[in-house]
């Protein structure tokens, strides 16, 4: 993976991180490239996403308030597909067409899937299809009051112990 990518890796759950290199690595076999747009969030920057559509300009991109995000506990990314055949890589930011998605967003969210990450793409309230979590013993929807506590002081172990998803 790229070096950016690489580092949006580095801050979240390191089996995440590995399941996503793994997708990677797959796609790229099929010609798809993909790249890590986001990772970790703080909850300045979630409430800016939250913000977005309603009280700030542009389009909403997301029903979770800062804490309510798997982005806020490391859990979440957010991948898109190249173009392929450019070069330098290029963002493909189309992910669907009357509301069926691309054929590389629809291969990015199988092989995803496969590897046994929720993906955004099969959200009710809205579609996310570029994001991809784990969420452990958590409910997909958002991560319970107690996590949000701990998220809130930045334990993101404590976070994933309570997840049932610790590491050392």
């Amino acid at each position: 993976m790229d070096p950016h990518s690489e580092a949006r890796l580095q801050v979240v759950h390191p089996v995440l991180a590995d399941k996503v290199r793994q997708m990677a690595a797959t796609l790229l076999q099929e010609g798809i490239e993909i790249r890590v747009v986001q990772g970790l969030r703080t909850y300045q920057e979630q409430a800016a996403l939250y913000a977005q559509g309603r009280t700030a300009p542009g389009s909403i991109v997301t029903n979770a308030k800062p804490g309510f995000s798997y982005h806020n506990a490391g859990l979440a990314v957010d991948c898109i597909p190249g173009v392929r055949g450019s070069n330098p890589w290029q963002p493909n930011w189309t992910d669907r067409v009357h509301g069926q998605l691309t054929p590389d967003y629809d291969r990015m969210v199988q092989v995803g899937k496969s590897l046994g990450l929720v993906s955004g793409a099969d959200f009710a309230s809205i579609t996310d299809d570029p994001h991809f979590q784990m969420t452990g013993s958590f409910p997909i929807g958002c991560p319970p009051e107690p996590a949000r506590d701990l998220m809130a002081q930045n334990d993101l172990k404590g976070v994933w112990a309570m997840a049932g998803l610790a590491v050392s």
